[in-house]
């Protein structure tokens, strides 16, 4: 089977189920595993090229959701089969996984490993079910600063690891933070897409063009600004930097992250 995958997860995904060598177009963000990146791109995550994808001959097509509306219309029309799959829980992203196995008949060994996450996951719930959840907010964005709402992965993600989570209303994927919103929430431990002590300084990813990109700021950036200065968390330094793969890509190593949050989470509450 020749299979196009348009989303970085998506790529991880195939990959994980044993499937990267049917794997024949990629975009310039799929850049995991380290394979992936000798792959023909058929352009950016957002800007698919789509008759390039058509030049592929792909038996299948792994979409995004919204932001490849448009794309997916026309590879239907041109006849492709398209999976267009955009999870808004980890229960959503473990049934895609099935649904790939099944779509690409990755047999007994796919399915096992799709088994092996959802054994990771239950056993993730149910330890973090014994103990008490702590407040949490995960902060994104560049100069206005955001966080994932309730329509979101990494928000459904962060509550499987143990988070309690600032209210926003069901349909947002994301949430534009105000100061009397993180006040009145005043978080015990803050989440900072950026930069990891003792990484190196990720590369700019392709078609970024923001002045100050939020994946290679540090916790100082967080810990002096105006919208966080005063709450729990930052009077406690309890203020980490997460890389974006651990919460922002639906795909295997969502799972890594969200065991490696419940860990954090851990050890701040028995400090």
């Amino acid at each position: 089977m020749r299979i196009v995958s348009l989303v970085p997860g998506h790529t991880e995904t195939l990959f994980a189920l044993g499937l990267g060598e049917q794997v024949v177009g990629v975009t310039a963000h799929c850049d995991y595993p380290p394979q992936a990146t000798g792959i023909e791109q058929v352009g950016l995550f957002n800007r698919p090229d789509v008759d390039r994808i058509i030049s592929l001959r792909p038996d299948l097509v792994l979409a995004g959701g919204v932001i490849h509306r448009g794309c997916v219309e026309e590879l239907r029309r041109a006849g492709l089969t398209v999976f267009d799959f955009a999870p808004r829980r980890v229960a959503e992203l473990l049934e895609g996984m099935e649904e790939i196995v099944r779509m690409t008949r990755a047999g007994e060994a796919g399915r096992s490993t799709v088994a092996t996450f959802r054994a990771r996951v239950a056993g993730l719930r149910e330890k973090v079910a014994r103990r008490s959840r702590m407040r949490v907010l995960f902060v994104m964005g560049e100069k206005t600063l955001v966080t994932p709402g309730p329509a979101s992965c990494q928000y459904d993600a962060l509550r499987v690891a143990g988070a309690d989570l600032l209210p926003a209303p069901k349909h947002q994927a994301a949430y534009w933070l105000s100061r009397d919103a993180v006040c009145q929430f005043n978080p015990e431990v803050i989440l900072v897409c950026g930069r990891v002590s003792g990484e190196p300084l990720k590369k700019r990813c392709p078609g970024c063009d923001l002045p100050e990109r939020p994946c290679v700021r540090d916790v100082a950036d967080m810990l002096n600004h105006p919208l966080l200065t005063g709450v729990h968390a930052v009077e406690k330094r309890c203020v980490h930097a997460v890389p974006c793969h651990w919460l922002c890509r639906p795909g295997p190593r969502l799972i890594d992250g969200m065991e490696k949050v419940a860990q954090l989470l851990q050890k701040v509450f028995v400090r």
